[in-house]
């Protein structure tokens, strides 16, 4: 069977014709092996690990997976801090990426997959498309774009995505969900979203569910969490009003229940499109960067004897991560974080330290 390779002159078709040409051209089963050899670029490098010890390491065998959220997939975008107009070739991008990695357990996508609107029916399918690519295992969580439709505009409900994603984690009537990806390790998927809101938040039903499988995993040497908005602030500017909307409104109830369960030693979340890493009590948050907003990156976990190693992966599309850049100073999100400075919003979102940086993202 002849090879199709992703070529730059897909990338440069009508949104329409170019949706049409990434779905019908390309064999799924060769998909991910032919991006590995596609691009002329080398692989993103990997500098500088976070490693997170834990008691009876020994007994937990090395694998990796990733953490991609905040794709925003909107086919016809418009582009403001989050460059949608360039997401869905930053998406296929991720993919390229993942193809170029070592063998991967399973992957996350940590919410807003898809940007609710007008557009979202026709994004869930070039996801669901795409996606489909993927030679291991995947699983979803819920954002607040998926669980809080525009009124009078969007396509989609929750259920909707419920429904197309029956299968990885969730289900029609299940946004959370487990996995034992390997037998001394469990991976919570906790959904904390809030319809028509985007701070979420942990309700008595929630706690309870979650409280009963931290009791099912204690005998798991490692326990894993996801959730899409924050456990915990990347800044002292999360804990006051006009940036509360990336919290959990509880999110101190839930790390204290965390706290209580010494296997639970990470925690990955999404929404604020920042890279931040910080440990707390014995648990570690990973505060994870979005594909679609500056720096374009999601986050590679490997988990050895050793600890946990924790990498930022950036994406090759340079010209779009460039243009992602410019949006990101030029928006007011950047005044607020930062108003005499906003162009420290740059290093904020990379990550302002050796820790949260994890690697050099080139652009």
């Amino acid at each position: 069977m002849r090879k199709r390779h992703l070529s730059s002159d897909a990338l440069s078709l009508d949104r329409g014709e170019w949706i049409c040409h990434c779905v019908s051209t390309m064999n799924r089963r060769e998909f991910i092996r032919n991006l590995t050899i596609a691009g002329a670029a080398a692989a993103t490098p990997l500098l500088g690990d976070r490693f997170i010890p834990f008691a009876e390491a020994a007994d937990i065998p090395t694998f990796s997976f990733a953490h991609i959220t905040d794709l925003h997939l909107d086919v016809k975008g418009v582009s403001n801090w989050q460059h949608r107009e360039k997401s869905v070739p930053l998406f296929i991008d991720t993919l390229r990426q993942l193809g170029r990695l070592p063998q991967l357990k399973f992957v996350i996508f940590g919410g807003d997959q898809i940007h609710a609107g007008p557009h979202d029916r026709e994004s869930l399918y070039v996801f669901n498309e795409w996606s489909k690519q993927l030679a291991v295992p995947y699983y979803i969580l819920l954002g607040n774009m998926e669980v809080s439709p525009v009124a009078g505009v969007s396509t989609l409900t929750t259920e909707d995505y419920l429904s197309a994603w029956r299968g990885r984690g969730v289900a029609p009537g299940r946004t959370s969900w487990t996995a034992d990806p390997v037998s001394t390790v469990r991976v919570i998927g906790f959904d904390v979203t809030v319809e028509g809101r985007p701070y979420g938040e942990a309700g008595p039903e929630r706690l309870a569910w979650l409280r009963k499988q931290l009791r099912a995993a204690k005998k798991k040497k490692l326990v894993i969490l996801a959730t899409h908005q924050l456990l915990l602030p990347t800044t002292p500017r999360d804990t006051m009003p006009e940036w509360s909307l990336w919290m959990v409104r509880n999110h101190a109830v839930v790390r204290e229940l965390l706290e209580q369960h010494p296997n639970v030693r990470l925690v990955v979340s999404g929404h604020h499109h920042a890279t931040k890493v910080d440990t707390v009590n014995g648990v570690t948050y990973a505060a994870d960067p979005s594909t679609v907003t500056y720096p374009c990156a999601f986050r590679l976990f490997s988990v050895t004897p050793q600890g946990i190693a924790i990498r930022s992966v950036g994406l090759d599309e340079r010209a779009a991560v460039s243009k992602a850049r410019e949006l990101l100073l030029a928006d007011p999100y950047a005044r607020l974080y930062d108003p005499q400075q906003p162009e420290n919003v740059l290093s904020y979102s990379i990550g302002l330290t050796e820790q949260d940086r994890e690697s050099l993202i080139p652009l």
